[in-house]
């Protein structure tokens, strides 16, 4: 029975469904539908839906490929389940957010799907789950899934391959990055590598899913220490009147047993500030408290204070008005989850200092980010910048015209570094925190 099953998948007759259409789910689509598989897209948002059915954008760098399958298939995408009775793998790619603690993992976008689905599975189904999750997580979910009449490895297969998305990263694509997949038995493997070879150049197989699990979490636990120790380096550094920036480039000179991270306004985006603790929450549970994880966590939850403090020291009075440059998370996205903006305007509004922003990614704040102001993003124009008291460089997107922000702005606090090119070393206004 297996031979006929990879026969199929071998000369691509199989239907594709995935889960969840955001910033994995939707970059996910477009590779399928690139590699001429026959793909549909299940998603709760009905706005997601009717937006692609449109051929319209929500997340701009939506590839045009999507839009157009979509539009010519409007029943290959729906907000009902059902539709996963038609395809013969379903691939998962749902959010996986922390509790209001903001600490304990929210699984409950992906074990409702498990609900949701099945009633719609079929034998000989293959299901991916790509969400980042804790280690074991996968086990859980296949077992709230499966009824009785189901046997892994025959006649329904399991697998896990952790996203490895990169927004707004012009160098990346799976030509130059590995992907990593597991399988819960040999059979149920060897579907997966099937499949994701038709899109990446090269898949790197784990012989257990919770040690594939576990490596999602490694990657950004590691950028999470590393960032929590450029930034504390960066107040020790402030107390020392040294520039950071300065000893990272030099240091970065070592071409062995280094690599280069750079401060910022705090963590930001859905893997790094989130995905640490889902490994120090099973951690915990089986009787160790991790360290590293929870310090790098307190020093990259307190940079956006320090910086505000820092830069209040500049004024004598909070009677002052600040440009925030960037809603962004990171630059060259319309991604906002997580971003340490929204921590900049929490604590500015604590501290009643007016603020505005500017941001050509977020025409306007979005709804649900815990923040109920209706602002909207401004135009950069000499009249404008001139009105504030400084500008707040915290998502260093490409399109900013830099010079002109210099040139107009009484003063900027540049967070990221960007001024330090070289291009803009006579400018005598800029402040790096």
């Amino acid at each position: 029975m297996i031979k006929k099953i990879i026969s199929k998948y071998k000369l691509k007759k199989i239907n594709v469904g995935v889960v969840g259409l955001g910033y994995v789910g939707l970059p996910l689509i477009s590779r399928l539908i690139q590699a001429k598989i026959n793909v549909f897209g299940i998603d709760n948002d009905k706005k997601k839906i009717n937006l692609l059915k449109k051929g319209k954008k929500y997340i701009k760098t939506t590839s045009l490929t999507t839009l157009k399958y979509f539009k010519k298939n409007n029943k290959k995408i729906s907000s009902n389940y059902k539709l996963a009775s038609l395809c013969d793998v379903i691939i998962i790619c749902l959010p996986t957010p922390l509790k209001k603690d903001h600490k304990t993992p929210n699984m409950e976008y992906v074990f409702n799907c498990a609900k949701y689905l099945k009633k719609y599975l079929k034998n000989d189904q293959l299901i991916i789950l790509e969400s980042t999750v804790y280690p074991g997580a996968t086990a859980e979910f296949q077992k709230k899934l499966l009824n009785k009449k189901f046997i892994i490895g025959k006649n329904i297969f399991i697998g896990y391959s952790p996203e490895r998305e990169n927004p707004g990263d012009r160098k990346f694509n799976y030509n130059n990055t590995p992907k990593v997949i597991s399988g819960y038995t040999k059979n149920c493997s060897k579907l997966v590598e099937i499949l994701y070879k038709f899109f990446v150049k090269k898949t790197i197989l784990v012989t257990k899913i919770e040690e594939a699990e576990t490596s999602k979490l490694l990657e950004n636990l590691y950028r999470a220490v590393n960032i929590g120790l450029v930034n504390e380096m960066k107040i020790i550094c402030d107390k020392l009147k040294i520039d950071i920036f300065n000893v990272i480039n030099a240091a970065a000179t070592k071409n062995f047993g280094f690599q280069k991270f750079l401060p910022g306004p705090g963590l930001g985006g859905h893997c790094i500030p989130i995905d640490p603790f889902y490994l120090s929450w099973i951690s915990k549970k089986k009787g160790y408290d991790p360290k590293f994880i929870k310090l790098s966590g307190i020093i990259n939850s307190q940079i956006p204070r320090w910086t505000i403090n820092k830069i209040l020291k500049n004024f004598k009075s909070k009677n002052i008005k600040l440009l925030l440059l960037g809603i962004s998370y990171k630059k060259n996205v319309d991604d906002d989850r997580e971003s340490p903006a929204y921590e900049f305007i929490k604590i500015l509004k604590n501290k009643n200092i007016k603020y505005d922003y500017s941001d050509p990614y977020f025409p306007k704040l979005r709804k649900g980010r815990n923040i109920n102001d209706n602002k909207k993003s401004i135009i950069l124009n000499k009249t404008n910048l001139q009105k504030y008291d400084a500008s707040i460089l915290l998502a260093d997107h490409d399109c900013f015209n830099y010079k002109f922000i210099a040139q107009h702005s009484k003063l900027i606090i540049d967070t990221r570094g960007k001024y330090k090119e070289a291009k803009f070393r006579y400018l005598n206004n800029i402040f790096f925190y």
